[in-house]
């Protein structure tokens, strides 16, 4: 039984690959899920390969999920290319060149891409369960990338600032309540200052009169 070696490679990265080992009867799905093991990704996700030629264009899609009769005759009916299920299609039966290319993406929003290259054909060892990963080089990326920073805790200083002054502040109120008291001292003085000059000038004009009435007064006695 003929065991296939394949060389995936990250479309990215051609320095980070695996080579793994399947046999001709396994089906694309066993394919697909021993690259997402042997990368460390879950296996949560949606997955397709892709027939290429020697430039990784794409052709028919092997898809992991199920394909419904509906979406058959829309594709027939649009001469669509052809599609077909992982699960019901072995590997013999897309090998068609001792170099045989496909394209795999794996999770088709975030659209992780490999490259897929047929390396050799290995003699079957009953010892090993296939599909297995026989080389791993390089280290795989993470599969989640943060695309939105969570924005940095707030300090709680920051509000502290807003609800309670600072020394400075109590300073410059303090010194602004000298500065009114101060002011308020001031007025007072003014006041009593212009009070007491109020008096004065009232004592001033009771003096003068008392002195007019005098001389009156010492007037008539000499007309008498």
């Amino acid at each position: 039984m003929a065991v296939y070696r394949f060389r995936v490679t990250f479309e990215d990265n051609e320095e980070v690959y695996r080579e793994i080992d399947i046999k001709s009867t396994q089906n694309f799905e066993d394919f697909h899920n021993v690259i997402v093991q042997s990368i460390g990704f879950d296996n949560l996700h949606d997955a397709s390969f892709y027939i290429s030629d020697d430039y990784y264009r794409k052709g028919d899609e092997i898809t992991l999920r199920p394909i419904s009769d509906d979406e058959k005759e829309l594709r027939a009916l649009k001469k669509m290319p052809l599609k077909r299920q992982m699960n019901k299609c072995k590997m013999a039966a897309l090998i068609d060149d001792p170099h045989q290319k496909f394209v795999y993406v794996y999770d088709l929003k975030t659209g992780w891409t490999f490259l897929v290259e047929l390396l050799k054909i290995v003699p079957d060892d009953a010892k090993v369960n296939y599909p297995k990963c026989v080389k791993s080089i390089g280290e795989s990326p993470k599969q989640y990338k943060a695309n939105n920073l969570a924005a940095p805790a707030a300090d709680e200083d920051d509000f502290d600032d807003e609800d309670e002054p600072h020394a400075d502040d109590e300073a410059y109120a303090s010194a602004h309540s000298e500065d009114e008291t101060a002011l308020l001292e001031g007025e007072e003085g003014e006041e009593e200052v212009a009070e007491e000059e109020e008096e004065s000038a009232e004592e001033d004009d009771f003096g003068a009169s008392e002195f007019d009435d005098s001389d009156h007064f010492s007037e008539g006695k000499e007309d008498y």
